[in-house]
């Protein structure tokens, strides 16, 4: 076999490696012009809108709640997986049993629209029904909100509100290139 005849198949592996180090070196020098037009200041991470905060602090509530029901299925204990945000929170189980029937209440009623988002994909032609289904989506969970903050104490609120906040807050993430790998690439690209 001769040499050159196995060149096409390795075409796609050669350019992956030529574009390779050219997207690092874009993307380094992206980065580089937007810590160099503001080096000093923070990133503006907006904050969680509260219903957002809501909605995943309940459905991880009720993931705990069945993650540790398997647990009890297998015959061990499952209590500090369940209980792990109540104590957190420091309420007691009267307390928390609003927020457990909340967080039950509110993963049935998005497992189904879940379920169709999945199966609509990403295609631009469904983007209406995305659209609506995300906003019954909303609506389920402002209505769990109400239900909720009728059922809990000013104070449970505030405590709740407060944690969720902290619970999720966002991390500020910063990528940093090794000065070598830069000047490595920028070789790679010039040879």
């Amino acid at each position: 076999m001769h040499p050159r005849t196995a060149l096409p198949s390795r075409i796609p592996s050669l350019s992956l490696l030529i574009l390779l180090p050219l997207l690092c070196v874009s993307t380094h020098l992206a980065i580089g012009q937007q810590t160099q037009s503001r080096p000093n200041a923070p990133a503006q991470l907006k904050p969680v809108p509260p219903p957002h905060l809501y909605w995943h602090f309940l459905m991880h509530q009720s993931e705990l709640d069945a993650a540790a029901a398997q647990l009890q299925t297998k015959g061990k204990n499952g209590n500090p997986l369940r209980n792990d945000l109540q104590i957190r929170l420091g309420f007691s189980d009267a307390d928390y049993a609003p927020i457990r029937t909340s967080s039950q209440r509110l993963a049935a009623e998005l497992k189904p629209i879940q379920e169709q988002l999945k199966a609509l994909g990403s295609s631009p032609a469904n983007a209406s029904q995305a659209h609506a289904l995300i906003a019954q989506r909303e609506a389920y969970i402002s209505n769990e909100i109400y239900n909720l903050s009728l059922e809990l104490t000013p104070q449970n609120k505030i405590a709740l509100e407060n944690f969720m906040a902290q619970f999720f807050a966002p991390k500020q993430i910063a990528f940093k290139f090794p000065p070598s790998a830069v000047q490595s690439e920028e070789k790679a690209v010039t040879k």
